[in-house]
């Protein structure tokens, strides 16, 4: 498994989306979860643009960041396996109780999807398999539940 949007060190020739990192994920987060506090800081307690509701818009934004670069930063996950069809079939088998079902598969990736409601909310999961080893891209949420879900 590797935290980092970085490609893994032991596939060269993987052409997954690496997204952003846990860095940049948590300035996205922190910079709209400032706006939204700070804007209903000035308009709910009408102290305007002051110090105060600067300093709690900082805050929110800092749990906001933290939080959003956990939960939502891209990771990667290797797994081994002997047999690709079991394999797949069993990995299908846990995305789809997660809710995802194959949406395309070019160039060896294969692209997994909520349907049209939730994947805007979601986002969705790449799976590229080589040489005995199946690597895994999304939303850490979702790896880290895959984690516990495949032996």
């Amino acid at each position: 498994m590797s935290d980092s949007p970085e490609t893994p060190r032991n596939s060269p020739s993987l052409i997954l989306p690496t997204g952003p990192g846990f860095a940049l994920t948590g300035l996205y987060y922190f910079s709209g979860s400032v706006l939204v506090a700070m804007v209903l800081a000035t308009k709910t307690f009408g102290i305007g643009m002051t110090g105060v509701s600067g300093e709690v818009a900082l805050a929110v934004g800092a749990v906001g960041g933290l939080l959003g670069g956990f939960y939502n930063h891209t990771m990667t996950m290797e797994v081994p396996f002997t047999n690709r069809k079991t394999f797949l079939r069993s990995l299908e088998t846990t995305l789809e109780e997660m809710g995802y079902a194959l949406a395309t598969e070019s160039d060896g990736v294969r692209v997994y999807q909520r349907d049209t409601i939730r994947q805007l909310f979601s986002g969705k999961i790449y799976l590229q398999c080589q040489d005995g080893v199946a690597t895994l891209a999304s939303r850490a949420i979702h790896i880290r539940t895959l984690q516990k879900r495949i032996p």
